[in-house]
């Protein structure tokens, strides 16, 4: 495991910080949950249909492999379910049960609804719960190669496997999203555009309008890579997994101005979320997909989940699903 590795530039003030190496190497780590009451962290290994949860106790890590599925997404714990959570596997909504053992024989998965039924290629990237426990997923289509097909994703509001709206299209890599402080914005990355977008947020009814771009990447020649996952700090502000880019950026939502940017022992970041005992420590999950042998003998640990701690910031707790 990689301890101590310490990289930052364009910072507002100078801290001392780690990133370390929390789990095994995997394909493609991504959609990190902190779950607060257990202290885990749960996560996917998207194209080896693999969901896994890290114990922040004992450092142990689990896994679940959903069968029948060619990708999963995210995980997400199901509020006041002890052990259950809504899992998007493929174009699929399921919900698993899956307590903590070591062979899994109690797991049960059952599917709930599914989206995109006209595009077959299509499979769920990314999402969240919002305050009221509704489920904001995306869509995109992949092609065999693995590669993405322009504009053919979606973002859905899901209340229950009948009540599920598209509420933004055509996108073509919907990813990471998340809300501000007083939940009247909603934030969204179409990660082809390396654009975040904003949208106001009606937390009552869940609809989105007046879309407008609060950050671009091409504005900042000296990032790589495109927007993947994100997350939003006690703050406000927001930080971005860069795939490709070798580093995580924390922007202002309100200026658009780039605060920080933090290097990672990985190129390809997928993800984060803001963890620990007092959620001031950042999970970034990374992938090792797209590493050739060159790149993987100078970051071994792709695919990892590192851990920033002393950093200085804390986020906020996730919300469960509600359905």
């Amino acid at each position: 495991m990689e301890k101590g590795f310490r990289d930052i530039i364009n910072s507002s003030k100078a801290r001392s910080f780690t990133i370390d190496q929390v789990t095994d190497p995997i394909q493609h780590a991504e959609g990190p949950f902190w779950h607060a009451e257990t202290e885990e962290l749960y996560f996917v290994d998207t194209f080896k249909s693999t969901v896994y949860r890290w114990s922040y106790k004992n450092k142990k890590t689990q896994s679940y492999h959903l069968e029948n599925h060619k990708s999963v997404g995210v995980i997400i714990p199901i509020k006041n379910k002890k052990d259950q959570f809504i899992v998007a596997a493929d174009r699929d909504i399921c919900k698993l049960y899956w307590p903590a053992s070591d062979n899994n024989t109690e797991a049960k998965l059952e599917h709930l609804a599914s989206v995109d039924k006209d595009k077959p290629a299509n499979q769920f990237n990314d999402g969240k719960a919002d305050s009221n426990g509704r489920l904001w997923l995306g869509t995109l289509t992949r092609n065999k190669d693995l590669s993405v097909a322009p504009e053919g994703g979606s973002l859905y509001s899901i209340s229950g496997p009948k009540d599920i709206h598209e509420k933004a299209k055509p996108l073509s890599i919907s990813n990471g999203l998340d809300w501000s402080n007083d939940e009247n914005k909603l934030y969204h990355i179409d990660s082809e555009t390396r654009k975040v977008a904003e949208y106001d947020f009606n937390k009552e009814t869940g609809d989105i309008h007046n879309k407008k771009i609060i950050f671009d990447l091409r504005d900042h020649p000296s990032l790589e890579g495109i927007p993947d996952g994100m997350v939003a700090d006690e703050d406000g502000n927001l930080w971005v997994a860069l795939h490709g880019g070798s580093a995580i950026i924390k922007i202002d939502p309100n200026t658009g101005n780039l605060l920080e940017t933090i290097k990672m022992p990985a190129k390809y970041c997928t993800s984060l979320v803001f963890g620990g005992t007092d959620l001031a420590t950042i999970f970034v999950t990374t992938s090792r997909l797209k590493v050739n042998e060159k790149e993987l003998s100078q970051t071994p640990s792709a695919g990892s989940v590192f851990a920033i701690t002393n950093l200085g910031v804390k986020g906020r707790k996730l919300h469960e699903a509600v359905i």
